[in-house]
């Protein structure tokens, strides 16, 4: 064996060794605070999620108790004495006071319904993983009821979910409809704006995740219109199709809205900065199809949206 073939051998070797001996070293795990807007089920749900998914430890859990003063302690406490490398909020109570108190930390937040309304653009500290169900899903469930749906209306504020009608118009066009939007400021709105929706001929309502829209005598005009105009009705949570909605569809699992959240976390501390990681939406989803409400709207539900459905009103 030539000297160069054997140098060129023992530098390959030690390459090797040197490989094992650095996966060999244990990673610092990262430690991790948490902090409840409440002691819910759905937000345990999501830490439960969390926990499995976080490769690093957690070392202190803080409960708010859906009081703001002391969310604002717990934070001080945290930035002060505790010092994690990260802060993991769940739900909106705690993410509006993090989002406050601690500007630089990085932060992910779990079971929150529009993120962008609550922590703004300027945030680069922060990223998570929202209650939201993704648009496409919505509009491609609208599609699926077949060609006389053409024209989908919607009612909502800009400050709420102005980014969401933003994505929602671009995903239309891509599946052929045509969202028909309204814009309210107050719940007082809603009903002219319906109102003007009649006029427009819309084949559709869908009920955003919008504050003003969940009003309950807003909701309640939604499903008058969709009975008086025999315009199906697509609702966010399985509540409204047991009230009449045609379908709805929501998250489907805390937990697994937890486990996202621990898998950004991961990606944190694992050295990619928070404004590089976009937040997520739900990947699990509920269908809930209502088959009482289309008969009454004159409406057949097709086998594929039938198929898909978690759970069937009849």
């Amino acid at each position: 064996m030539g000297v160069g073939l054997l140098g060129r051998l023992i530098l390959s070797l030690l390459m090797v060794l040197l490989t094992l001996l650095s996966s060999a070293v244990p990673v610092r795990a990262a430690d991790v605070a948490v902090i409840l807007s409440a002691d819910v089920d759905a937000y345990s749900e999501a830490l439960k999620g969390f926990k499995t998914a976080l490769r690093h430890k957690i070392v202190a859990e803080y409960s708010m108790e859906g009081d703001f003063d002391r969310g604002r302690k717990q934070v001080s406490e945290i930035s002060a004495k505790v010092k994690p490398d990260l802060i993991f909020a769940v739900g909106i109570w705690a993410l509006q006071v993090v989002a406050k108190e601690a500007t630089s930390m990085p932060v992910v937040y779990a079971m929150v319904l529009n993120p962008p309304s609550v922590i703004g653009t300027g945030a680069k500290n922060i990223t998570g993983a929202s209650m939201n169900v993704p648009v496409e899903r919505t509009l491609r469930m609208l599609k699926q009821l077949g060609p006389q749906i053409r024209r989908v209306g919607i009612v909502f504020d800009r400050a709420k979910t102005g980014y969401l009608v933003a994505r929602a118009e671009a995903v239309a066009r891509e599946e052929g409809l045509q969202l028909v939007a309204r814009e309210i400021h107050s719940a007082k709105e809603a009903i002219p704006a319906l109102d003007t929706l009649a006029e427009q001929a819309i084949d559709a309502l869908w009920v955003l995740p919008d504050e003003t829209n969940l009003v309950p005598t807003v909701l309640q005009q939604m499903l008058l219109f969709s009975y008086r105009r025999k315009v199906p009705l697509i609702g966010l949570s399985e509540s409204h199709a047991q009230m009449g909605a045609v379908l709805s569809l929501s998250f489907a699992s805390s937990e697994d809205i937890g486990r996202q959240a621990g898998e950004l976390a991961n990606s944190i501390l694992d050295g990619k900065a928070p404004a590089d990681i976009p937040y997520t939406t739900a990947r699990r989803v509920r269908l809930t199809v209502n088959l009482k409400a289309a008969q009454k709207l004159g409406m057949e539900i097709p086998k594929s949206i039938l198929g898909a459905a978690n759970s069937v009103i009849q």
